[in-house]
């Protein structure tokens, strides 16, 4: 297992919840001690307490983020294996989390094909949703010059149908550096 994962592979998420929360715990083990030494032991000057404050702002930031990848949860490891598995010449991307304005929007998986960007979002997201999830993506891809066609699934089965059952019409003329932009805008707009 590797030890620190990438934007986009699977066990990210994981990853960085484990990475804040372990940020988060040792700056409350340093900030507090440091405190109550400032508090109790040293009744002159106020260094400690000054340098504890300054601690404070990193470790709230560890925090937030902490908070933030909290409620996500990476799809299963063998369903994205075995969207991995369909095809070498499409990108598969795993849990990418989006903030824009005050909506956190959560994809667990993306395929990205030069002609298509096919993604799996929660199965509870009603058609609404479904359809402001899609919109967000095409916002990213639009201005970049891209009239790719966004799907979006909330079963993982639909999903799997439709990719194995239209592979040859993805894959057809696909341009291999479009397809590489169009993965790298997704993940230069998640967190």
């Amino acid at each position: 297992m590797k030890s620190k994962h990438l934007k986009g592979e699977h066990g990210y998420i994981y990853s960085q919840k484990r990475r804040y929360l372990l940020a988060s715990i040792i700056g409350l083990l340093i900030i507090i001690p440091m405190y109550l030494i400032d508090r109790f032991v040293l009744l002159e000057g106020n260094v400690l307490l000054l340098i504890t404050v300054l601690l404070v702002l990193p470790l709230t930031q560890f925090i937030v983020k902490f908070i933030v990848y909290l409620p996500f949860k990476e799809c299963n490891k063998e369903v994205y294996t075995k969207f991995e598995k369909l095809s070498d010449s499409l990108v598969c991307l795993s849990s990418l989390v989006m903030v824009r304005g005050k909506k956190t929007l959560f994809y667990q998986l993306a395929i990205v094909s030069g002609k298509e960007i096919t993604l799996l979002i929660d199965e509870k997201k009603s058609r609404k949703e479904m359809m402001e999830y899609k919109e967000l993506v095409e916002k990213l891809i639009r201005p970049k010059g891209y009239s790719t066609k966004v799907r979006i699934f909330n079963s993982e089965k639909e999903m799997y149908s439709y990719i194995n059952n239209d592979l040859s019409i993805l894959l057809n003329n696909v341009n291999p550096s479009d397809q590489v932009e169009l993965a790298n805008i997704l993940l230069d707009n998640a967190i």
